[in-house]
């Protein structure tokens, strides 16, 4: 059985150990894809370094790498290599700014020109994995001239997925991604997506096809059980955090719930916020519900040619055994 979809988690809340059992059974449920974010877990190419030689089918994938801590071409270099140790099951590669906070605090980087940034790094990197030579001279920060990675180019292309939430970013997704990695993915912010995706395509004279839509699917294990409910509103107060997500919610019509929630959070608060999260829109942008709501919510992302990448929202006191709960559920949920 293969699964049209991926699943994911932040690294640095499992071992190795259970990393590596979750995506074996990833695999073994036939999930298309494992995908690993960064932020302030594990490093992720070592880690897909090791998933390569304990896994044989799934596809190994990043949702998200940030593109401003490596140039294109150390990014290159981690896409062959992964390719390579995987026997070509590196993809698609998930780039995008990271989150601010992490960039900012964690890096020490300020992130500017950030829609300009994902056009020369996805063009850079696409080159040196395409081309036997490659020079880039219209680079603001990256001016590789006649360069080639050493083993040569690889014998297919590796899709590359921008992740986008802001119009800007999901235009630059039409104009030169190969995927577009969102959150939050309901109707009325897929009209949106498809709305801002399509200036960037028309300008480069693409096919809506040419660009797979993508979303971060959030999942709790049990839509009864309190301690998971209040798992999964504090990921929505997270999200409600960053106002790129606020024009999302107005167009839905949680606009002015997300703003208060924004105002809470500010506070430091975070208990108070993820608690001021109503179940109407806890409900409109995760899945929570029975194994009902969630096939009819994945039916709805395959009508509409959306790939969903699972994403578990742990209780604390059960972060490991929830992973599992949540990515086997939705496995059940899948097949119909």
């Amino acid at each position: 059985m293969k699964l049209d979809m991926g699943v994911m988690l932040h690294t640095g809340d499992m071992s190795y150990k259970d990393i590596i059992r979750y995506a074996q059974e990833a695999e073994a449920l036939g999930y298309h894809g494992f995908w690993l974010t960064e932020e302030s877990g594990k490093e992720a190419f070592s880690l897909l370094g090791v998933l390569a030689r304990e896994t044989k089918r799934i596809n190994l994938c990043t949702g998200i790498v940030n593109f401003y801590s490596r140039s294109p071409t150390t990014l290159a270099m981690a896409a062959r290599s992964i390719h390579d140790l995987s026997g070509g099951r590196f993809g698609p590669f998930g780039v995008g700014t990271g989150g601010i906070g992490f960039m900012t605090r964690g890096h020490g980087i300020k992130v500017e020109r950030p829609v300009a940034r994902a056009r020369e790094v996805i063009e850079i990197v696409r080159g040196l994995l395409t081309q036997k030579r490659f020079s880039y001279s219209q680079g603001i920060w990256f001016q590789p001239k006649d360069f080639h990675l050493r083993e040569g180019p690889i014998d297919k292309q590796i899709p590359i997925w921008l992740a986008a939430l802001g119009p800007q970013m999901a235009e630059m997704a039409g104009k030169v991604a190969d995927g577009m990695i969102t959150n939050w993915l309901v109707p009325e912010s897929l009209a949106i997506y498809r709305q801002q995706l399509k200036k960037g395509l028309d300008y480069s004279k693409r096919q809506p096809s040419a660009v797979t839509i993508s979303a971060l699917t959030q999942v709790t294990i049990d839509h009864k059980d309190p301690a998971a409910v209040m798992a999964q509103k504090r990921g929505i107060a997270f999200y409600c955090a960053s106002q790129h997500y606020h024009p999302i919610a107005e167009a839905a019509g949680f606009g002015t719930e997300a703003r208060e929630v924004y105002d809470i959070w500010q506070t430091g608060d975070f208990v108070r916020a993820a608690e001021a999260v109503s179940d109407a829109f806890m409900k409109k942008f995760t899945i929570t519900g029975d194994e009902a709501t969630a096939r009819n919510y994945l039916k709805w992302m395959k009508t509409e040619g959306c790939y969903p990448i699972i994403y578990p929202l742990p209780r604390h006191a059960n972060i490991v055994e929830d992973h599992f709960i949540a990515m086997r559920n939705m496995a059940k949920a899948a097949t119909w």
